[in-house]
């Protein structure tokens, strides 16, 4: 059985926890508080962290964050009072796995225990297949992706700006992100900004931050994300869409490493890697005068194409069985669905002009409709069956 860490400063609480958790085969540790907790953790091996929200010195908030950062595989479980139920979907913003609300009796707290062991578990399975796909975050079996990730890795180790372009629902941020995880920055922040998502006004501020009074509403000076992502990498998504002017500081900063604020003269340095990606031809946009020559040549230093879901039929399954996983620990179901014979045919025959982003969202849905049961025609979207039956 799993081992339980109880943190509380009422002791008949842990008292009444430990006795009912131990008959039940569960191995329980409790303590006082948060510093007591972060010792025991030092050697005691705990499967789940059981916390309560309110207690001297240092609350369970602290309590998480220093677990998330110093345990990370470990869920924790926060113990709240009524009164304090807003506290408690804070600490779930912030990465608790679960909370409870007091009074409770302990066969409440052992099934919130048992259903968050499950989906760590679910979360388990999905390391290990990675780990057996042998690309840690990313997964294939296709040997065109294989070729993109082993220049990939090339370039992740070495500063050179990367563009990497491809359809939408590829994958460019996950690519980002795992370029990122292997890169000598992996230790600072990955910072993303989709520019497509931010009128043109406010793209720049987001990217270089403004002074107080730069426009209406700059009632304060604000850092940008270049400056978040000081010493780390700066992933701009559909880099296409910054503007001329955006483009322009954009290009200063690829070549000096300095830039200034939106309404601001201080000029700023910061070490930060560039990462951008495009679903749109790049080359196009240049000869059209929609974007910068010279910075389309400062991006492209190292260049990566992303291929589309439909050239790598082989990764279909395999990406499946992960977002089926995924899917079931999301929705806390306590074995992961399966997919009937049509249903993977019907995945084959598929030309997914969505890519992977479309498969992920036809899994999830299969697998809210269908539970724990078999996933079937019925219960994926319409659009995919209505275009993919007529292929079989």
């Amino acid at each position: 059985m799993a081992n339980i860490l109880i943190v509380d400063d009422d002791r008949q609480i842990r008292l009444t926890l430990c006795i009912h958790l131990e008959r039940k085969g569960y191995r329980v540790r409790d303590v006082a508080s948060v510093q007591a907790a972060l010792n025991a953790l030092k050697d005691f091996h705990a499967d789940v962290v059981l916390s309560d929200l309110r207690m001297e010195k240092a609350d369970g908030l602290e309590l998480l964050a220093a677990v998330r950062d110093e345990h990370p595989e470990v869920p924790v479980i926060i113990m709240t009072a009524y009164g304090t139920i807003e506290k408690a979907v804070e600490a779930i913003r912030l990465g608790a796995a679960d909370f409870v609300v007091k009074p409770f009796s302990p066969p409440e707290i052992e099934q919130v225990l048992v259903r968050n062991m499950h989906i760590r578990g679910l979360q388990a399975e999905n390391r290990s297949l990675r780990a057996a796909l042998g690309q840690g975050d990313m997964l294939t079996r296709s040997s065109a992706l294989e070729r993109v990730l082993d220049m990939a890795a090339r370039f992740a180790r070495s500063e050179a700006t990367v563009l990497i372009l491809g359809e939408s629902g590829t994958g460019k941020s996950l690519l980002a992100r795992h370029m990122h995880r292997m890169s000598q920055r992996a230790h600072q922040r990955f910072i993303e900004v989709n520019c497509a998502s931010l009128a043109t006004n406010l793209l720049e501020s987001e990217l270089f931050g403004h002074c107080r009074g730069a426009f209406t509403g700059a009632i304060k000076d604000k850092p940008g994300r270049l400056e978040a992502a000081h010493q780390g990498t700066l992933f701009l998504d559909e880099i296409s869409e910054v503007s001329i002017d955006g483009q322009a500081r954009l290009l200063r900063f690829l070549q000096d490493k300095v830039f200034e604020r939106v309404g601001e003269t201080q000029t700023r340095a910061v070490d930060a890697r560039i990462i951008a990606a495009s679903n749109r031809d790049l080359r196009g946009q240049v000869a059209r005068g929609a974007f910068r020559e010279d910075l389309y040549y400062r991006l492209n230093i190292a260049e990566l194409t992303m291929p589309p879901l439909r050239e790598r039929p082989e990764d279909i399954p395999v990406l499946t069985e992960h977002f089926l996983a995924q899917a079931a620990a999301r929705n806390g179901l306590s074995s992961i669905p399966s997919v009937d014979e049509e249903v993977a045919a019907l995945f084959a025959a598929y030309r997914w002009p969505g890519n992977v982003r479309e498969l992920h969202n036809a899994v999830e849905r299969g697998v809210i409709l269908a539970g724990t049961g078999t996933i079937r025609l019925s219960h994926l979207p319409d659009p995919l069956l209505k275009q993919a039956t007529q292929t079989l």
